[in-house]
């Protein structure tokens, strides 16, 4: 059966950095930390999640803006995310962006449950589109320095269409993740954002996007999701074809048409959160 994920209340996210991103990538221009909930300082974040938890919540991702190499500036707040754990019993994601051995350590010693990962391998995209001077081995560094050194669940995220909305390399790193045996590979679709550089930029076409999910589904044994992101203007056709086709085995926040027409079951839940932990966020 597949499964609609919704992750509302239950399992919101945070940016550690307000509303600034050094980076400044094309598509985004951190419009989407606007929707977060912002944090400063270790201490707000604890008291955030605290209020958070309070209100319903299950989960937390944990995300914000990257510095001029990639990374999330998370460190000085692993102690209080921790205490979070055990004071709250919270599952939580972090968006890390690039590591070192360091970090992912950090991150696994610090009881990070999830790592959602951002796998590029379109040098165009890294250097252009992205604004980071860092090569596709950098990005397949990372993810197998977390697979090694890192938290338990790395979910490596394939976005589609991030070069202007052409195919490039996605089909690569599908290749590349069929020798890893992710236990889930979540697919992102561009989505033209205005107020970017990129909003007048024609997303990737349907016909594309589904390609690249059968070829998934062909080659992947573990479960495949269908992020939050993709465009509105493809996202009620775009559903009911991988709903129909058996594409996906998750999707969040699909309409409420397409969860009644498939008989799609409901969890209230970040799409990347594991079998093994979701029968906290099963109830009501």
């Amino acid at each position: 059966m597949i499964e609609a994920y919704i992750p509302g209340s239950r399992f919101p996210d945070i940016s550690i950095t307000g509303s600034s991103c050094q980076l400044q990538c094309d598509y985004c221009r951190a419009r989407y930390l606007r929707l977060m909930e912002h944090v400063m300082t270790p201490k707000q974040l604890y008291d955030t999640i605290r209020s958070l938890v309070k209100r319903g919540a299950r989960g937390i991702l944990i995300s914000g803006g990257f510095d001029r190499d990639g990374r999330l500036p998370i460190e000085p707040f692993l102690p209080v995310i921790r205490d979070a754990k055990r004071d709250f019993d919270v599952v939580v994601s972090v968006h890390a962006g690039l590591v070192n051995r360091e970090l992912a350590e950090k991150l696994r010693s610090h009881g990070i449950d999830i790592v959602d990962y951002e796998l590029i391998l379109d040098p165009y995209v890294i250097k252009a589109i992205k604004h980071l001077r860092k090569e596709p081995e950098d990005f397949i560094r990372s993810y197998e320095i977390l697979i090694k050194h890192g938290p338990t669940y790395i979910a490596p995220h394939i976005p589609i269409g991030f070069n202007y909305g052409k195919i490039t390399h996605e089909y690569d790193s599908i290749n590349y993740l069929r020798d890893h045996d992710p236990y889930i590979t979540i697919f992102l679709v561009f989505i033209p954002t205005k107020g970017t550089p990129m909003e007048n930029v024609e997303p990737p076409s349907i016909n594309d996007v589904v390609g690249v999910l059968e070829y998934a589904r062909r080659v992947l044994k573990g479960e495949i999701g269908l992020g939050c992101m993709r465009p509105w203007r493809i996202k009620g056709r775009l559903d009911r074809i991988v709903c129909e086709r058996k594409l996906v085995d998750r999707i969040v926040n699909p309409p409420k048409s397409v969860v009644k027409e498939y008989g799609l079951k409901i969890i209230h839940s970040c799409c990347s959160v594991p079998r093994e932990l979701l029968d906290r966020f099963m109830e009501g």
